[in-house]
């Protein structure tokens, strides 16, 4: 028998096929052919949209930068992924860079927004709140605005959550509901979260116009950035319900801690369900006014925080001993030479180093000391008088229901709402799915996804920050979906490492893919494909739940 194993191509395309078949189910190629063809005139020799979509495969994947993606595509079987041949010689980073200009220039943010949309509606998806943050990646080199780019974001200094203060960034911003990601932005690096969420109310609206039934309830939800007089008197003009989480130093909110700390055991309990115990809560609920905008007022008490709290005012209370015994031990030093002077000297230590105490009560005593003339005594009595001086010694004391009162008071939090009519039950547990965008940015951020930006041109940059939001869009849609189709059919799939799963995971649900395997044979001139061995059932149960075809990763070209 007469092999020829050059003929035979093996393929390892199931990551990347799962994000082409989510592109072709939310019809992201025709979004994307739309917008760019429409604004550059001209079909292009090869699609905008498998451009786009042979970029989400490579960030997906293993990133390479846009002079080596042809290298990367050498072992992706383009022609059954897309639908059509691609020629390999036609990859390179200006036909690739162009891209990223066309994309920049026809419009990021509509063009995520249609895509946005697009999803929710194929997948019969719903809005009842977003949950926005921010986050920053750092920049490595030196990027200067083109002239005649001054629209494209500013990579620059700003406040680093990274905690790189000495390198430039750039900031991006995702609007979750459900987990999903439904709203992205890149920003300029020196945006801060407080102007951000005023700004960013307008788009908010336009998420309630395109996305939300009429008269469903929609939130704003967001951290204490957003807790400001300009963005509360904002979202009440554009008639949007904001839950946020308050200042702590506001005199309302101070006043609101002590009527808790004062009625603990009185408090309604309440428990929040996540996905592995319930967290435990008392919660408090009153009203204010704040810069003529009505607030409902919700003090809660969190027992998850106890442990973690317990060990920072554990920490607090041997640093402020220190300071305490340290201010002993210098005083035992010093004597004064009456009374009035170290009665002087009391006053001073008790309304400056003494003034803050928290954790300790402290007693300062003035006691007298008598020192004897030094050497023989003299025969003249009036030489051989003792000197009296005076010192201050400290009585230290540990304040064990102070230190109780205020590890109460660390385990609170305060959350305003917009909407009075909402019990303090219904504002934390909205709230509480604020952790959906933090998980995100965590995954954002994984180095399975891309790392470097290789890029040098901020519009570039921008168009592939948008590209990642993309691909975060899709991937959250996949979880939810496959999440949600599960429970229907109270299945189960098996995950890595063999794991049963209920809820898997984005990225459980992106390794299982790992396992899928194809192989090409030219004979005769014409291409044979097929499956190097059988799909799995944790596979074809996830495409079934997504629409995606099978016969995606061995159809060839349309």
């Amino acid at each position: 028998m007469n092999i020829e194993f050059d003929q035979i191509t093996s393929f390892f395309d199931g990551k990347a096929g799962l994000i082409t078949g989510l592109c072709q189910e939310i019809n992201l190629h025709t979004i994307i052919d739309k917008h760019l063809e429409n604004h550059v005139g001209r079909p292009p020799e090869i699609p905008y949209s498998s451009l786009a979509q042979m970029m989400l495969m490579n960030i997906a994947e293993d990133h390479h930068p846009l002079s080596r993606l042809k290298d990367y595509f050498e072992n992706v079987d383009l022609e059954s992924l897309l639908g059509h041949s691609v020629e390999l010689n036609q990859l390179n980073d200006d036909r690739f860079g162009g891209f990223l200009d066309a994309m920049y220039e026809a419009g990021l943010e509509q063009i995520y927004s249609d895509i946005s949309l697009s999803a929710f509606k194929r997948y019969g998806l719903k809005i009842s709140n977003v949950n926005f943050d921010t986050t920053s990646k750092v920049m490595w080199g030196d990027y200067l605005t083109e002239e005649g780019s001054q629209g494209a974001i500013q990579i620059s200094f700003g406040y680093s959550k990274q905690k790189r203060f000495d390198k430039k960034q750039i900031k991006f911003s995702l609007g979750t509901t459900q987990g999903i990601i439904v709203d992205g932005q890149v920003l300029s690096g020196n945006l801060d979260d407080k102007t951000y969420n005023v700004n960013n109310l307008e788009r908010a609206k336009k998420i309630k116009e395109n996305f939300n039934s009429e008269g469903d309830d929609f939130f704003y939800i967001a951290d204490s950035a957003a807790f400001t007089k300009s963005f509360l008197q904002k979202s009440s003009q554009l008639d949007i319900d904001v839950i946020t989480r308050m200042t702590d130093n506001l005199v309302s909110v101070k006043e609101a801690f002590e009527y808790t700390l004062d009625h603990l055991n009185e408090l309604e309990s309440v428990e929040i369900a996540t996905a592995t115990k319930p967290s435990k809560y008392l919660v408090y609920e009153t009203e204010c006014d704040y810069h003529n905008v009505p607030l409902k007022m919700v003090v809660c008490s969190s027992e998850k925080l106890r442990p973690q709290k317990e060990r920072t005012i554990a920490k607090r209370v041997v640093k402020e001993y220190k300071l305490l015994t340290d201010i002993s031990n210098e005083l035992k030093k010093r004597s004064f030479a009456c009374e009035v002077d170290a009665n002087i000297e009391i006053d001073k230590l008790t309304n400056k180093q003494l003034k803050k105490l928290k954790y300790h009560t402290v007693n300062l005593l003035t006691t007298t000391v008598e020192t004897k003339r030094p050497g023989r005594p003299s025969k003249d009595p009036e030489k051989n008088q003792s000197k009296i001086s005076f010192v201050v010694e400290l009585d230290i004391k540990r304040d064990d229901n102070s230190i109780s009162r205020h590890l109460d008071k660390e385990c609170l939090f305060v959350l305003a709402c917009t909407k009075l009519d909402m019990s303090a039950t219904e504002i934390l547990t909205e709230y509480k799915t604020q952790s959906a965008v933090e998980r995100k940015f965590q995954f954002m951020k994984s180095p399975q996804f891309i790392n470097s930006l290789y890029l040098d041109s901020p519009r570039r940059i921008e168009a592939l920050g948008y590209l990642l939001l993309i691909l975060m869009l899709l991937l959250s849609v996949a979880e939810f979906v496959v999440r949600r189709e599960l429970k229907k059919e109270n299945q189960t799939i098996i995950g890595p490492g063999d794991r049963v799963m209920k809820n898997p995971s984005l990225m459980a649900i992106y390794r299982v893919f790992y396992s899928i395997t194809t192989i090409a044979v030219n004979s005769d001139g014409k291409m044979h494909r097929g499956f190097n061995k059988p799909l799995k059932n944790n596979v074809k149960t996830i495409l079934r739940h997504l629409g995606i075809s099978e016969n995606l990763y061995i159809r060839g070209a349309s």
